[in-house]
C-alpha cells in the first residue's frame, strides 16, 4: 500500500507539473502577443524584487510536513491543529512586518534598474505583488499541511487548478487592463487558492478553527530548530533568481529580462517534472535511514540512473527546439531567447542530475554540503554576474548565473560521492552512453538547422512536422531500447491497482 501511495504521489506530481506547463505555454504566448515582451519584463522584475518575501516560508513548510506527519501518526489531531496555527500566525505576522520594511527598498531598487518611462507602471503593480506573495506564502503552509497528511494528490489538484484559473483570469482581464490586469488576475487566483486549501485542510482536521488564534511556544521552537538549516539553503537558492533578473535589467534591459523570464520558465517547468517527482522519496529515505541504512546506496544508484535516463534526452530536446518555441511564442526567431534556453538547459540539467544526492541528503538530514553548494551558487551568481554584465552585457549575466548554478550542485554531488565512497565513473552509466551520444547529436544537428530556418522564416507545417519527428526519433529512440524503459514499465504496472493492472495485462 505504501509503494502505491508513493507511486500515486509521484504520478500526480508529474501530471500536475505537465498540466501546469501546458497552461503556462499558452498563457505566455497570449501575454507576449497582448502586452509585449517589455511589459512582461516589468512584471518579471517586480516579482523578482518582492520574491525575497518567500524566503522565510521554506523552513516552516519543511517543518510542517515533518511534524504534521509525526503527530498525525500518533492520532494527535489537536496537536496538529495547534502546530499549524502556530506556524500560520508566526509566518503571517512576520511576513507582514517584513513586507512593510521591504516595500520602500523594493521601490528604490525599481527606481535604480527600471527605465524612467516605465517606472510608474512598475510601482502601480508593486502593492498587488506583495499581497499576492503573502497569500501564496501562507497558503504554502496549508499545502505543506496536506503533504504532512500524505495528501499530496489533493495538493497537486489545487496547484493544477490554480494554474488553469490563473490562465482563464488573464485572458479575461489582461486585454482590458494590461499589466495591471495581470496583477489583478494573480491576486484573485491567490485568494481563491488560499481559501480552497484552508477549507480542505479543515476537513482533514476538524480541530482547526475558521481563523487561526492558538500560538504555542514549544511547537514554534520545535519547528524553528528543525527548519533553520533548511531555511538557509532555500534562502541561498531563492536569491539566485531575483539577483539574476536585477543584474539583467541593469546590464541588458527589460526586453532581455522578459526573454530570460520566458526561457527560464520553459526550462524550469520541465526540471520540476523530474525533480519534484523524485522529492516524494524524502520521507521514504528518512524511514530507510532508521530501518535499513545499508539500502541507501541502492536507492541512490537506482534513482540516479533513472534521472539520467530521463533528463539527458529531455533537456537536449528542449534546447534543440528552442527556435521552434520562439516562433510559436513570439511569432519570429529571437536569437536571445534561443541562447538563453540553451544556456539554462545546460545549467538545469546539472541541477537535475544532482537531485538524487540532494534528496538523499535531505532525507538523512546531512545538509552541510548542500548548504555549502547552494551558498556558493548564490555568492558566485552575484559576483560573477555583476562583473560579466558590466564588461560583456546581458547574455554574460545569464552565462554567469548558469555557471554558478552548475558549479554549486557539482559540489553537492562530489561531496556525496566522496563521503559515501561512490565511484565518480558511476555518473556516466555505461548502459546510457547511447542516450548521451544521440542526445548530443540531436542538439548539434537540429539546433543550428532550426535556428537558420527560423531566421529565414521558411517554416511551413509539413517540413516542420518532418523535422520534429526526425528530432524525436534521434533523441528518444535509444530510450525505447534502453533496459530502464522496460524496468520502469514493469514497476509502474506492479504498483497499479490490481483490478486495473489485470485488465492492462
Amino acid at each position: 500500500m505504501k509503494n502505491r501511495q508513493v507511486f500515486l504521489n509521484a504520478a500526480t506530481t508529474f501530471v500536475q507539473v505537465i498540466g501546469s506547463a501546458v497552461a503556462l505555454f499558452f498563457l505566455y504566448r497570449f501575454l507576449i502577443r497582448t502586452i509585449g515582451i517589455e511589459q512582461l519584463g516589468i512584471w518579471s522584475l517586480v516579482l523578482a524584487t518582492t520574491s525575497v518575501v518567500t524566503l522565510a516560508n521554506q523552513g516552516f513548510s519543511a517543518s510542517i510536513v515533518k511534524f504534521v506527519a509525526k503527530y498525525a501518526a500518533w492520532n494527535r489531531a489537536e496537536d496538529v491543529s495547534v502546530l499549524i496555527q502556530t506556524a500560520v500566525i508566526s509566518m503571517g505576522f512576520a511576513l507582514a512586518a517584513f513586507s512593510l520594511v521591504l516595500y520602500p527598498a523594493a521601490k528604490w531598487i525599481l527606481k535604480v534598474v527600471m527605465p524612467a518611462g516605465m517606472l510608474k507602471e512598475a510601482l502601480a503593480i508593486l502593492p498587488y505583488a506583495f499581497v499576492t506573495l503573502w497569500l501564496n506564502v501562507v497558503g504554502g503552509l496549508f499545502l505543506a499541511g496536506l503533504a504532512g497528511y500524505e495528501l499530496i494528490t489533493r495538493k497537486n489538484y489545487v496547484l493544477f487548478g490554480s494554474a488553469v484559473i490563473y490562465w482563464g483570469l488573464c485572458i479575461a482581464v489582461v486585454p482590458r487592463y494590461g499589466l495591471l490586469g495581470l496583477a489583478y488576475a494573480q491576486l484573485a487566483q491567490a485568494i481563491l487558492a488560499f481559501v480552497v486549501v484552508w477549507v480542505l485542510l479543515r476537513r482533514v482536521n476538524p480541530h482547526l478553527p475558521v481563523l487561526p488564534h492558538h500560538w504555542d511556544r514549544i511547537f514554534f521552537r520545535e519547528m524553528f530548530e528543525y527548519g533553520a538549516t533548511f531555511q538557509c539553503i532555500t534562502a541561498a537558492q531563492a536569491l539566485r533568481e531575483p539577483v539574476t533578473k536585477t543584474l539583467l535589467a541593469k546590464f541588458g534591459g527589460l526586453a532581455f529580462t522578459g526573454f530570460y523570464d520566458v526561457a527560464s520558465r520553459w526550462i524550469f517547468t520541465f526540471r520540476e517534472v523530474l525533480a519534484q517527482s523524485n522529492l516524494v522519496l524524502v520521507p521514504t529515505i528518512s524511514n530507510l535511514k532508521e530501518r535499513n541504512p545499508s539500502s541507501m546506496a541502492i536507492v541512490y544508484r537506482d534513482s540516479y540512473r533513472l534521472i539520467f535516463f530521463l533528463a539527458i534526452p529531455t533537456f537536449s530536446f528542449l534546447i534543440a527546439i528552442g527556435p521552434l518555441i520562439s516562433q510559436i511564442w513570439f511569432g519570429r526567431y529571437e536569437p536571445v531567447f534561443v541562447e538563453f534556453v540553451a544556456l539554462m538547459g545546460a545549467g538545469w540539467l546539472v541541477n537535475v542530475l544532482s537531485n538524487p544526492a540532494y534528496t538523499i541528503d535531505l532525507g538523512t538530514g546531512n545538509l552541510r554540503w548542500v548548504l555549502i553548494g547552494c551558498s556558493a551558487t548564490g555568492i558566485l551568481n552575484l559576483g560573477l554576474g555583476f562583473l560579466a554584465g558590466k564588461y560583456f552585457g546581458g547574455t554574460a549575466v545569464v552565462a554567469a548565473s548558469v555557471f554558478s548554478l552548475a558549479l554549486g550542485y557539482i559540489v553537492i554531488v562530489a561531496a556525496y560521492h566522496i563521503q559515501n565512497g561512490v565511484r565518480f565513473s558511476n555518473l556516466l552509466p555505461k548502459e546510457s552512453i547511447a542516450i548521451v551520444l544521440s542526445s548530443l547529436a540531436g542538439v548539434l544537428i537540429f539546433l543550428p538547422f532550426l535556428s537558420e530556418a527560423s531566421a529565414k522564416s521558411i517554416f511551413s507545417v509539413r517540413p516542420m512536422s518532418g523535422l520534429f519527428f526526425a528530432l524525436l526519433t534521434m533523441i528518444f529512440l535509444p530510450m525505447w531500447i534502453h533496459p530502464m524503459r522496460k524496468r520502469l514499465t514493469r514497476w509502474v504496472f506492479s504498483l497499479w491497482p490490481a483490478n486495473i493492472s489485470s485488465n492492462v495485462t
